[in-house]
């Protein structure tokens, strides 16, 4: 903020964010000595009540925290519902502003410090506007756009199971890949398994697959490949009954959960588009909807890393360095936002089986090198950041590196 906009509030209420319970501070424009203080609890009454006596005080009211998201959203929350302004100090500028105020660390102090800042150093801090919303809740789609997705993988596994304890030869017909098609799927909603599709017989499944959408002559012939399996087994194998009625209903809750990700998926890019960060990764190859939207969100404000080397260690990708006296080596970094690092190392993943591309060059060069096809990645990952970093806080789009660098 310019300090021209600090001029029109009169009220500074400055408020240190915590898991159970918040502490506030209440500054004019001119003293130093605080016209209201005190805890506050993480409640919507408690939170209102102390924001309302603050107000009470006079002139206009700016209200600024160390935290808009997790802890502090519920406070952002009941002051914008209050119609009063919510400024945000980044806890990087939080920091440099701390320095100033000397070593000890109360919550007190915190409180007076970010009061203190929002009057006196406005370029510190930022208002909080439609974008922290979008940020909260591109966060908690694509958290369960991974549950769904963990789900569904748990799903097919167990489907492949139920299959190859009913009838191997059908189970292999549907192996792998092929049994994520939507024909395949449907097949085993419908029919459950051997003794299902047996009853039908094959002329009434053949019919009913190629009458499927898109399926008109991939339908008959799958029905003929499940057929002729099935035709090589003739026993019974022991608790295929159930093994069916269970197999019907794990198929029929994966067809579901495609359709909660394609929902999931839609809403994302809806929210998306109003974050001009996800369009500038979506430049980046291997990057799309999921990977942009989910890199933006869990990243926030570039700048509160001080460099590319600060985001590389907050997503995880940075190796840890362990020396002494003879001995130099690294290791995997085990903390980090793990959604974040699943971001980068799966859409390098994706770069990396490019044909032609430079990350695909980069991959091989590390390989080479002797790297496992994990090391070449999360290296790749690693250069990613350096990039990723240098495109959000110039606003520029993506243009491929040299090799060499």
């Amino acid at each position: 903020m310019k300090r021209s906009d600090i001029a029109a509030y009169g009220v500074f209420c400055g408020i240190d964010v915590g898991k159970t319970g918040h502490y506030m501070v209440v500054l004019d424009h001119d003293g130093d000595k605080p016209l209201l203080s005190g805890s506050v609890a993480q409640d919507e009454a408690a939170i209102r009540e102390a924001l309302t006596k603050a107000g009470d005080i006079g002139g206009r009211m700016l209200v600024t925290v160390d935290q808009y998201g997790a802890f502090g959203s519920l406070t952002v929350a009941v002051a914008k519902d209050m119609g009063l302004d919510v400024a945000h100090l980044s806890p990087r500028k939080f920091k440099q502003v701390a320095e100033i105020y000397g070593e000890d660390k109360t919550d007190a102090k915190d409180a007076f410090i970010i009061a203190d800042a929002s009057r006196s150093m406005p370029r510190h801090i930022e208002l909080v506007g439609e974008r922290p919303e979008i940020m909260a809740e591109i966060k908690v789609l694509t958290s369960c756009r991974d549950d769904t997705v963990r789900e569904r993988t748990r799903c097919y596994n167990r489907l492949h199971d139920l299959l190859h304890r009913a009838c191997p030869a059908l189970d292999k017909v549907l192996s792998k890949q092929k049994l994520h098609n939507g024909l395949e799927i449907c097949l085993v909603e419908r029919y459950g398994g051997p003794q299902g599709l047996k009853r039908a017989g094959k002329t009434r499944v053949a019919k009913w697959a190629g009458s499927l959408k898109y399926c008109k002559t991939r339908g008959p012939k799958l029905a003929e490949t499940v057929f002729e399996a099935l035709s090589k087994q003739t026993v019974t194998l022991p608790a295929t009954t159930v093994i069916e009625a269970q197999a019907k209903k794990v198929a029929k809750r994966i067809i579901e959960l495609e359709v909660e990700e394609k929902e999931l998926d839609a809403e994302l890019e809806r929210l998306s588009e109003q974050m001009v960060e996800v369009e500038i990764l979506r430049s980046i190859p291997g990057v799309g909807r999921v990977f942009g939207a989910t890199i933006a969100a869990e990243i926030g404000d570039i700048s509160r890393f001080a460099d590319a080397h600060h985001l590389a260690s907050y997503a995880g990708v940075a190796p840890v360095k362990k020396e002494s006296s003879t001995i130099k080596k690294s290791r995997k970094r085990k903390g980090g936002n793990r959604r974040l690092k699943n971001a980068f190392v799966q859409s390098a993943v994706i770069a990396a089986f490019r044909e032609g591309s430079a990350e695909e060059t980069y991959y091989k060069k590390k390989i080479a090198e002797g790297k496992t096809h994990q090391q070449a990645c999360l290296a790749l990952a690693r250069r990613r950041v350096e990039v990723v970093y240098a495109m959000l806080t110039n606003g520029t789009y993506y243009e491929p590196l040299p090799v060499a660098a």
